[in-house]
């Protein structure tokens, strides 16, 4: 068991329900017992409440509601899913982050590698795992493997999956196995890093 909670983030379109985060978390709880702590940034809140769909704020409000998480934490690790995990990213200035694990990063809008986001990773000051699916229209193998990244930056690519780690059925593995799969990837990737 990895002795410190882990945070962990949505994306920009759903929440906690979602049966994908749900799913994960459920699943490296029980890799070794880790503690998993949700983040639902305020906007996501209010959207649950109204049932209406909201668009995220401005990208630089969700720094600091993810670091009002974690203030009082000694030590912790700090992930999310796609937008969940980019804001995580920002986070590892503060003393009591001590790794970053990203789930699906959005690399780039969908077909505009040009309006990159490489920059929220090159100043990450701790170490950082992104599982990140083959087929992934936010970063897709070829395009992130011509890429140069920090070196304290490990990619682990999830075999046909797209950005919702769904895989074609060629594959035949269901979203249940990949989950697995990648709470085994983030646990074993925790337990050597930290």
């Amino acid at each position: 068991m990895s002795s410190f909670p882990l945070y962990l983030a949505h994306g920009a379109g759903v929440g906690h329900t979602n049966d994908f985060l749900s799913q994960l978390s459920a699943a490296i709880s029980a890799q070794r017992e880790q503690l998993i702590i949700p983040v639902t940034f305020s906007y996501m809140k209010e959207q649950v409440l109204s049932m209406k769909r909201r668009p995220p704020p401005r990208f630089s409000t969700l720094i600091p509601e993810y670091a009002n998480y974690i203030e009082h934490e000694e030590a912790c690790i700090v992930a999310g899913k796609s937008m969940g995990g980019r804001v995580a990213t920002q986070l590892s200035h503060l003393p009591m982050v001590k790794a970053i694990v990203c789930f699906g990063f959005p690399f780039h809008p969908v077909g505009k590698p040009e309006k990159n986001r490489l920059t929220f990773l090159s100043k990450i000051e701790v170490p950082c795992l992104i599982v990140q699916g083959t087929r992934d229209a936010l970063g897709r193998y070829e395009w992130v493997s011509q890429q140069t990244l920090p070196k304290n930056i490990e990619i682990v690519w999830i075999e046909g999956a797209d950005h919702d780690f769904k895989t074609l059925k060629k594959y035949n593995t269901t979203i249940n196995d990949t989950i697995n799969h990648i709470a085994a990837i983030t646990q074993d990737w925790l337990m050597k890093t930290i």
